[in-house]
């Protein structure tokens, strides 16, 4: 086990811990988050930093975030203003760390609904946030235990862009997946554009970890393969082995949680179903709009149906995206009850109702034996294909709910089952050890 410890700034740099920094208070604050879009057209290129959906009012809000740690200027303020105009959104937000001097700029931009933030003093920052109005904190320690999960996704990212300069196959078609599941579809006009595209990219990538394990393994790539006979996937499964099969596991799951997104999204867009018919406006040629939808596979078709009887449904995503990444995909069967309620007050779905959210995968991707295991003598109760790393920050995040002092002091849970202490304690280990690695050692 590590002894090592990964401490986040005070006061993020510029660049990416600033970005991590602003995203992790709105996921803090229970929006759904996504991060780095970029779409190319060729000759264009549009980058967008952070996108947020508040699922919590009766009419979802989404906002485009853009975050600027050096200079700036009302150049800037209306590129974004220009952006939200494309995407057809009403809300944005421009977050600073010094003013510039244009301390007019939220006067001015706020008629066009852009709001501009300064965090000058990051020990109001989340005061700051929520007197703006964008959210408010039921536990503030998870604004850090965001920005450590980012820097896992960042850190995947990068294992896999540098596997694939060296033209690994397995890590070609991991970084050209990330780019379908995390570009292309959010750029989609409709959810049922996107679901279609989500589902061919899917298709196209059903077995990535395994595919590529059984080219670490001396074979060829195969995405498609149907024998788990390979050392390298057992590694990564077992002992949380080869950082870059924990970033396809990752991403396997990114496109899961995708099409659940689409899939929220769509059930509200059309909350009585998909629509069949409509009129010209001459009245006299009928068309069939439903034919994108009619077109997915029947497992979603099930899913939907599964999914619209829930009350809570509209949280849904947010729930699975805390879930996946911040409680790592698992949770403790002798203390499900508490952690239960927990999960209940971070997503605003009712602790009764947390089973039935928790059954969302085996409902559109029904799996032999189901979707959750418990491996051995063990507490953890987890969701397969998680990454250790991320099972990691989950684990990281008992500490803190648990009040721990310390990665040792987790023995105070005195938990039933004998190997969930070590289990636990391991897969901090293997978190915190690769949120340490450099570029280099990731190479």
């Amino acid at each position: 086990m590590s002894k090592r410890v990964v401490e986040l700034p005070d006061i993020p740099g510029a660049g990416e811990e600033l970005e991590d920094y602003v995203a992790a208070l709105f996921q803090a604050s229970g929006h759904f988050v996504e991060k780095q879009l970029v779409e190319s057209d060729p000759a264009d290129l549009l980058e967008l930093d952070i996108f947020v959906t508040d699922y919590t009012p009766e009419k979802a809000v989404q906002r485009l975030i853009e975050v600027k740690g050096g200079k700036w200027g009302f150049t800037e303020l209306f590129k974004v203003v220009g952006w939200m105009r494309y995407l057809d959104l009403q809300h944005g937000a421009f977050f600073i760390t010094r003013w510039e001097g244009r301390e007019s700029a939220p006067r001015k931009m706020e008629p066009l609904g852009l709001d501009v933030v300064c965090f000058d003093d990051f020990t109001t920052a989340p005061r700051l946030f929520e007197e703006r109005g964008f959210g408010s904190f039921e536990e503030p320690q998870l604004i850090d235990l965001w920005r450590h999960s980012y820097g896992v996704e960042r850190k995947f990212v990068k294992v896999i862009h540098h596997r694939a300069r060296a033209e690994a196959g397995g890590a070609v078609a991991a970084k050209t997946y990330h780019r379908q599941i995390n570009n292309g579809t959010f750029f989609a006009r409709a959810p049922e554009e996107s679901l279609a595209m989500l589902y061919e990219a899917f298709g196209d990538h059903p077995k990535l970890t395994l595919g590529y394990a059984q080219e670490i393994d001396g074979g060829d790539f195969d995405p498609h393969s149907a024998s788990t006979n390979s050392p390298s996937f057992q590694a990564a499964l077992r002992e949380g082995k080869h950082p870059e099969l924990q970033a396809c596991m990752y991403l396997e799951h990114r496109a899961r949680l995708a099409i659940l997104k689409a899939a929220v999204d769509y059930a509200l867009a059309h909350p009585d179903g998909p629509p069949e018919f409509s009129m010209s406006e001459d009245g006299r040629t009928f068309f069939f709009q439903g034919l994108t939808y009619h077109a997915l596979p029947g497992t979603f078709h099930q899913g939907m149906q599964w999914l619209r009887e829930q009350p809570n449904f509209r949280r849904y995503a947010t729930f699975w995206q805390q879930f996946l990444w911040g409680w790592g995909g698992f949770y403790l069967e002798d203390r499900k009850e508490k952690e239960f309620e927990w999960m209940a007050k971070y997503s605003g779905i009712p602790a009764a109702e947390i089973p039935t959210a928790l059954e969302a995968f085996d409902r559109f991707f029904p799996a032999p034996n189901g979707w959750f295991t418990t491996p051995g003598w063990t507490d953890m109760h987890m969701l397969k294909m998680v990454p250790w790393i991320f099972q990691g920050v989950g684990a990281h995040h008992r500490r803190g709910q648990y009040g721990l002092a310390d990665q040792s002091s987790i023995l105070a849970l005195n938990l039933s089952s004998p190997h969930t202490l070590s289990d636990l304690a391991k897969r901090i280990g293997c978190a915190v050890d690769f949120l340490l690695l450099t570029d280099k050692q990731l190479r």
